[in-house]
């Protein structure tokens, strides 16, 4: 399980330095250049200038869409699963808390179903 971790942490440390500046600056010797936040010719948007480019209602779609379709192929399983009752009350459980936390949103006003 440490083993995990450590190459979980260095794969967030090196995306990391890679998306900072030090990179750039140890390559061309000037630590004031910009080279990752500069526009190129070709059109291309730095990270630095901000544009919201998607929403956070289809956001929050892709998130239900990718719950309820493990569900579903879980759920889909459950025929040709033997052990399928004594993993039941696991897959209730499942389906609990997946349809509490859509309440929760519903409730809480994160999910619209209007424009």
């Amino acid at each position: 399980m440490i083993g995990v971790w450590s190459i979980w942490l260095f794969l967030v440390g090196l995306i990391a330095l890679y998306d900072s500046n030090f990179y750039s600056s140890l390559k061309t010797g000037n630590y004031n250049v910009n080279v990752w936040c500069s526009p190129f010719e070709c059109g291309f948007i730095g990270h630095n200038v901000k544009v919201n480019s998607f929403s956070a209602g289809f956001f929050l779609l892709l998130v239900f869409f990718v719950i309820f379709d493990l569900e579903i192929s879980l759920l889909l399983n459950c025929v040709f699963q033997e052990e399928f009752f004594k993993n039941l009350i696991y897959y209730l459980f499942f389906l609990v808390i997946v349809a509490l936390a859509f309440l929760f949103e519903v409730v809480n006003g994160f999910v619209g179903w209007y424009n």
